[in-house]
């Protein structure tokens, strides 16, 4: 069973719509796992500067305690040499006993601050309890801030490190972004590069680790996929429910009315949708543009009409013209409207009036001078042209009016001989012979009828005919 062009489109569509569903459906979880990773990557960085700084903070209590438990066992005049024991890149720079009163909050050993000693050099202060007071040493942690410096600061994520007093042990980016950084910004921009900042505390008292991860727009773009995925879909389930439901659609103006009655008119009949394309064309339409086009079937209206064919939006003022061949067509293009929107246009093509006209002078000529009283009967059996020898027989012929009105036994004969091919002779009540040929156009359809009177038997012409010229 051969299918509709609609219902192809329709199905076209519909498979359209099922895999682009399943390639959203398959870009978002894509961009979920993406998402995952990248975050489980992140943590990992970040869990390993937190674990890096917790061992340093670590390695400076143990130092301290160990101290504590050395200066213990000598003697108590004895006193601690700076440059003693040391791990991990410390160095003991100097020890002292704090006063009861400067006692710090805690029980416990703590690392309480940096600053740079007399000497310039960076120094780092512990707290341990000792002998029923507190033992404050300082050591020495410029190499160890290196190895720090070293770990911290390269890659897409960096970090910066500032003790309880809020001194900046490490810092990532540029000396003048430190004057102005407060630590409660979300974001922040250094040499042209955007960070994302968050933080995390470590120790007691706190030292906080702050993150200047690069920015990398990647919400951005899954946001931007994904919304053109969806905007695809969209379109194609518009499309789809406009080919199947035939919705905002030129087909649905007429959608109580079956298309192939327009080939039985003698003009050329187009319709086309809100996209210029053709979805019907009758019979006379091939005709005429035979030599352009087999099938006008889905071809864009301006293809055979030029400039005369774009969308049919405005309105014209009049009949255009069309020269195809030898022959001149008059064109009527005008927009189909449902509800306020343009659904498509219609075209109507016909005879161009030049030649019309031309033709209705030439016959009018004729019927003057022939010897024999003609009328032209149209396709509606209205009279058309007659001349005056057929007026002195019939009586009043005016143009337009109908062949019932004027002679109903000759309408009658014109109605039953309707279709003959051949001149049919006939004979009228009180002796009127006369003859008539039906006319047909190019495509055999009927365009009129011919009449000649010959006369009544044994009558001669009218004393008047033929008449002066």
């Amino acid at each position: 069973m051969k299918r509709s062009p609609e219902t192809s489109s329709a199905l076209f569509t519909c498979v359209a719509f099922f895999f682009l569903s399943a390639l959203t459906v398959l870009f978002i979880m894509e961009f979920r796992f993406s998402k995952a990773i990248m975050a489980d990557y992140e943590q990992s960085l970040h869990q390993l500067a937190i674990n890096r700084t917790a061992l340093f903070l670590e390695n400076l209590c143990a130092q301290a305690e160990g101290a504590a438990r050395q200066l213990a066992r000598q003697p108590r005049e004895g006193s601690i040499t700076p440059g003693g024991p040391g791990t991990a890149g410390l160095s003991l720079a100097g020890a002292s006993i704090l006063d009861p009163e400067a006692a710090p909050p805690t029980a416990k050993t703590a690392v309480t601050g940096v600053r740079r000693d007399e000497a310039g050099r960076l120094v780092a202060t512990v707290v341990t309890p000792f002998q029923g007071s507190w033992l404050a040493l300082e050591f020495d942690i410029g190499r160890a801030r290196e190895d720090l410096a070293r770990e911290f600061l390269n890659g897409t994520c960096r970090v910066a490190l500032f003790d309880p007093q809020r001194y900046p042990l490490l810092w990532p980016l540029p000396p003048e972004k430190l004057d102005h950084f407060t630590g409660q910004e979300a974001r922040l921009s250094a040499d042209g590069v955007t960070y994302n900042v968050s933080w995390a505390e470590v120790g007691d008292p706190p030292w906080r680790i702050y993150f200047f991860q690069k920015e990398n727009n990647f919400d951005a773009y899954r946001i931007i996929t994904v919304m053109l995925l969806l905007f695809a879909l969209y379109c194609c389930l518009y499309q789809f429910m406009v080919e199947l439901w035939r919705v905002n659609s030129a087909r649905s103006y007429f959608e109580h009315i079956d298309f192939t009655i327009f080939n039985y008119v003698n003009e050329g009949v187009i319709i086309s949708n809100n996209a210029g394309k053709i979805i019907f064309a009758n019979d006379a339409a091939h005709q005429i543009f035979a030599g352009k086009k087999k099938s006008l079937q889905g071809v864009q209206v301006r293809e055979i009409l030029g400039h005369r064919g774009e969308n049919g939006e405005e309105k014209n003022n009049g009949p255009l013209t069309l020269k195809i061949s030898d022959r001149t067509y008059s064109i009527v293009h005008s927009p189909l409207v449902k509800k306020g929107r343009v659904l498509g246009a219609i075209t109507v093509i016909g005879p161009g009036e030049r030649e019309a006209r031309t033709c209705k002078n030439v016959l009018n000529r004729l019927m003057e001078v022939a010897p024999l009283a003609a009328i032209y009967v149209d396709e509606g059996f209205r009279v058309a042209a007659a001349n005056l020898l057929a007026r002195c027989y019939l009586g009043s012929l005016e143009p337009g009016a109908s062949i019932d009105g004027v002679h109903p036994e000759l309408a009658n004969m014109l109605y039953r001989h309707a279709g003959a091919r051949s001149a049919v002779p006939f004979e009228l009540a009180g002796g009127l012979r006369g003859e008539v040929s039906y006319v047909y156009d190019a495509e055999g359809n009927y365009d009129g009828a011919l009449v000649i009177l010959t006369g009544r038997e044994g009558a001669s012409a009218p004393a008047h005919w033929p008449p002066a010229r």
